[in-house]
């Protein structure tokens, strides 16, 4: 008899999704190697294979099924290798699968556990998405409803506070040559102002340098970039494994950052940084914004906070006539004053990691209530 986590995925921009499973994933298998919790069978099962290869050079996407850093990886559609494999041959005491980001469950995964005739008993848990709204609170630990009364659902929310699972802990190493680097990680966007901002943050600090990561805002980063014919070195990082990145993200001086499991880090490491959240329908990326935001701000002196506000505010809004100078004013001063903002960015990291470890949290959560 043994326990099984499966961690669902299904890739939908990119490496956010993917980003977050496999970094939960690694945290998980850390913990079981600690033999501080009963022991689990830790099995991947990833829509966006391609995806991952980007973040795990060791990943194959040809494969249905491959060992890969200690994880068994699965691939989604490979239906008919997973009805066949992924629970025969085995008797399972707990099958416990991580729903992440409400991606629901592949069509095998469907079928064995709810045709008629099936015997699979299964705890769902819905890891949602990160969020620093209140709902967060809300939902963590709230049970719901299957079809059946074998499988078993209830959510558990990452978050920014005491009342939700909290963020995956770790201490990464830090990479030189990266100490006056500003490290821009963005959707797609008109960055002129940010370009502005660089340019004349330069004419003070000659050191100062761009590390553009792979992804949506890239190439839009570096065409104002040529447009503007600026003096400061851009650096263009090429796709590197998780580890590497954060080690990058960690040694940066400076961060622009988007998605969810980059936002983690950033809030993690005490570095200035402004978050530009996944643009959404009706402009609803700025409810999380100042959700966020209203976590975030306490920790800072008003006038810093204010600069960090509108900082944050213009970066993930529409800009109208004359928001584009305000806006590069407010990178400009931030970069100005990023050992000042530095204390408050520290003292919240120093405060989310109070909330403890998402991943020994969740592990805590199974052992005392799943695994009996």
């Amino acid at each position: 008899m043994k326990n099984d986590i499966a961690l669902l995925c299904r890739v939908v921009d990119n490496f956010g999704d993917i980003g977050v499973v496999y970094r939960l994933a690694r945290a998980i298998s850390r913990i079981n190697r600690s033999g501080d919790f009963p022991p689990f069978s830790v099995r991947l099962v990833v829509d966006g294979l391609d995806s991952f290869r980007k973040i795990n050079s060791d990943v194959n996407p040809s494969l249905p099924y491959q060992r890969c850093g200690g994880l068994e990886i699965y691939d989604w559609n490979a239906f008919d290798f997973c009805t066949e494999n992924f629970y025969s041959g085995s008797d399972y005491a707990h099958r416990i699968v991580l729903e992440c980001f409400q991606c629901g469950r592949p069509d095998w995964m469907e079928s064995l556990f709810f045709a008629p005739d099936s015997e699979i008993t299964a705890d769902i848990i819905m890891i949602d998405y990160l969020t620093a709204e209140d709902y967060a609170r809300t939902f963590h630990c709230l049970k719901s409803l299957t079809r059946s009364a074998r499988i078993r659902k209830v959510n558990f929310m990452p978050g920014f506070s005491s009342g939700t699972g909290g963020l995956i802990l770790d201490s990464p190493e830090k990479t030189p040559g990266y100490e006056d680097a500003v490290l821009f990680f963005c959707y797609d966007r008109d960055w002129t102002p940010l370009v502005k901002a660089v340019q004349s943050y330069s004419e003070v600090n000659s050191r100062v340098s761009v590390v553009a990561a792979q992804g949506k805002g890239h190439d839009s980063f570096l065409e104002h970039y040529r447009r503007n014919s600026c003096g400061f070195a851009v650096r263009e990082l090429p796709f590197v494994n998780q580890e590497k990145w954060d080690s990058i993200l960690n040694s940066c001086s400076f961060l622009f950052i988007r998605g969810e499991d980059s936002l983690s880090r950033a809030c993690l490491s005490g570095i200035p940084f402004v978050w530009n959240a996944y643009p959404q329908s009706d402009e609803y990326q700025l409810v999380k914004v100042q959700a966020l935001l209203k976590i975030l701000l306490p920790y800072f002196q008003p006038s810093d906070a204010e600069l960090v506000r509108r900082t944050w505010m213009y970066c993930n809004s529409p800009l109208n006539a004359g928001d584009e100078y305000d806006f590069e004013r407010c990178i400009l001063s931030m970069l100005e004053r990023k050992e000042s903002l530095g204390k408050g960015f520290s003292e919240f990291a120093a405060a989310l990691r109070k909330n403890g470890d998402l991943a020994i949290n969740l592990m805590t959560f199974i052992s005392k209530n799943i695994i009996i």
